[in-house]
């Protein structure tokens, strides 16, 4: 029997019906900024296999003349579920931004993988699987380089207000509950809007950092510099396709590290999808590939994470997807959501640079996968 797993989603796709494919390539019919949202049932029924199998929008028309009959909004049925289900389930929140060439479908199959993949062991030695949000701006779809890689860009960049205006409505909602907590009357009343006690965590994958990169400053341009909300525990920056500067520039992801309480950057330099990048930009300089430039000149929440000795996949993946299909990445990955410290993380080797550490595979084992034959160290 197939597994089956929950996810949410927030989509500024343009909505195409009630079945498959649900949600196309271009942006909502009323512009880029707006987004829609609701959750989704992916299936597993083979190791690495996930298909997207239901959708549901959540109704976002008000509705009805008096406030008995009024349909609640779309986004506060959403984040209503996710608080009472992150508080009953003890379970953190995960918000993915895809890359490159997902469509919508990619997109929740991706968040299923990491519920299931990034379920980690806490404190008390349970195991905590996390919920996941994904927000998908409209990639095609499509692998073919330059026309498909530019267009995706510029969508990308053009998601931006739509993803800011999903970390508002986050902040928003969680400082509205505390304040309701703290004017409410009664335990009963007061019980309902305590604050959560699980995290929000953040996931951007490959072109998802240049769509984060412009969802900050649209952040910025809205909020200014010195009111940044502090929203994440953990940001997660997995194979970037940004700049290497980019976290030491605060017109690019300079001020990223205010949003949140650390920044991990998984990166490298054997990274082959990144080689579109290079060539379409004329920049080979890859967040990615090398790591943060000047870690002297980042944030010190900024921690670089090189994968280069751990990132094999198969060649359609081109050393891209280690962030989900890895498994010393995923344990990395999990040991850092548990809350260990960076450096008492296993297989971590420190660089003799600030903040720079090496994932490498136990003596003998080589980049393999678990039950795979041993590879000679010099294949590493």
């Amino acid at each position: 029997m197939a597994k089956r797993f929950e996810v949410y989603f927030a989509t500024n796709r343009n909505k195409l019906g009630e079945a498959a494919p649900w949600y196309g390539e271009v942006f909502h019919k009323q512009g880029s900024e707006l987004y829609r949202v609701g959750k989704a049932v992916v299936e597993r029924p083979k190791k690495d296999d996930y298909r997207l199998a239901e959708v549901e929008t959540f109704d976002e028309s008000a509705g009805g003349a008096d406030t008995a009959s009024r349909t609640l909004l779309g986004s506060s049925r959403l984040f209503d579920e996710l608080k009472a289900r992150m508080r009953a389930e003890s379970r953190d929140l995960i918000v993915l931004i895809h890359g490159y060439a997902s469509d919508f479908a990619t997109a929740t199959e991706r968040a299923a993988e990491l519920t299931e993949k990034y379920a980690y062991r806490d404190k008390d030695g349970k195991t905590r699987q996390p919920l996941v949000l994904a927000f998908s701006w409209p990639a095609n779809g499509e692998t073919i380089p330059f026309t498909s890689y530019i267009s995706d860009r510029q969508d990308a960049a053009k998601s931006g207000v739509a993803i800011a205006r999903l970390f508002f409505r986050l902040c928003d909602f969680f400082l509205a509950e505390a304040q309701a907590a703290r004017a409410a009357e009664g335990e009963a009343e007061r019980a309902r809007h305590a604050a959560c006690p699980a995290r929000l965590h953040l996931v951007a994958h490959s072109m998802g950092n240049w769509a984060l990169r412009n969802a900050v400053q649209a952040v910025i341009e809205r909020r200014g510099a010195d009111r940044l909300p502090a929203i994440f525990d953990n940001i997660f920056l997995m194979a970037a396709d940004e700049d290497e500067d980019a976290l030491q520039d605060r017109l690019k992801l300079g001020l990223l590290p205010r949003l949140g309480n650390a920044v991990h950057v998984y990166h490298s330099k054997d990274d082959q999808a990144l080689v579109i990048s290079d060539i379409t930009k004329l920049n080979p300089d890859r967040l990615g590939h090398n790591g943060p430039l000047d870690m002297l000149a980042t944030d010190e929440k900024v921690v670089a994470i090189d994968c280069r000795h751990v990132d094999k996949t198969e060649l359609t993946h081109a050393n891209h997807q280690y962030y989900r299909l890895k498994p010393l990445v995923l344990e990395d990955v999990r040991a850092v959501l548990a809350g260990q410290r960076a450096e008492e993380i296993a297989n971590r080797k420190p660089l003799t640079q600030l903040r720079r550490y090496l994932i490498e595979p136990p003596a003998g084992q080589g980049d393999r996968e678990p039950g795979a034959a041993r590879r000679r160290r010099s294949d590493r």
